[in-house]
């Protein structure tokens, strides 16, 4: 059985003493010195200064960042434009080089078929006409149309893709080494 706790056996903890309460309204915050007056800007020629000569600087900053930008934009449209020249010429070059190209096939049409029979001279003119027919599209289309006309045809065929490059890569390749030889 278990003992009930009786009164004696319990232990009463003493009750503490309070603080005494501080009254706050009763005792007087002590005094404090008089706020002294801002100085004036007469009072502080240094400190102007420095803020006009600060001011002087963004300013400054400010213009020569314009002006750096201006003449950034200056030549990234000069080299825009220098780069599409010579893009131009670059096309006209191709094109004078695949219209030769298609001429060579062309005369050569007429040789293949004596030494290999009409049906091989037949493949020859087929072939000069295929690369005249590219000839006259590298002339009379600008830039933008054959950047966009080999766009749709990377897309629609990217293995003849890939593999034009290579040989172009191959052909570019040999004929920079060919050039460092000499």
């Amino acid at each position: 059985m278990a003992k009930a706790a009786t009164p004696a056996t319990k232990k009463v903890a003493a009750p503490r003493p309070k603080a005494p309460v501080k009254a706050a309204a009763t005792k007087a915050a002590p005094a404090r010195k008089p706020a002294a007056k801002k100085a004036n800007a007469k009072d502080h020629p240094i400190r102007d200064q420095i803020a006009a000569t600060r001011d002087t600087i963004k300013s400054e900053a400010s213009k020569k960042a314009a002006s750096l930008k201006q003449e950034a934009t200056t030549l990234k449209n000069q080299a825009s434009t220098k780069a599409r020249d010579a893009a131009n010429k670059g096309k006209d070059k191709a094109a004078e080089a695949v219209g030769s190209l298609a001429k060579l096939l062309e005369d050569s049409a007429g040789t293949v078929d004596t030494k290999f029979g009409k049906q091989y001279g037949d493949y020859a003119r087929s072939a000069a006409t295929t690369v005249a027919g590219l000839a006259t599209t590298l002339d009379k289309k600008d830039l933008d149309e054959l950047a966009a006309s080999t766009r749709d045809m990377v897309k629609k065929n990217p293995a003849i893709a890939v593999g034009a490059a290579t040989v172009i890569g191959f052909v570019l390749a040999r004929m920079l080494k060919g050039s460092s030889n000499d």
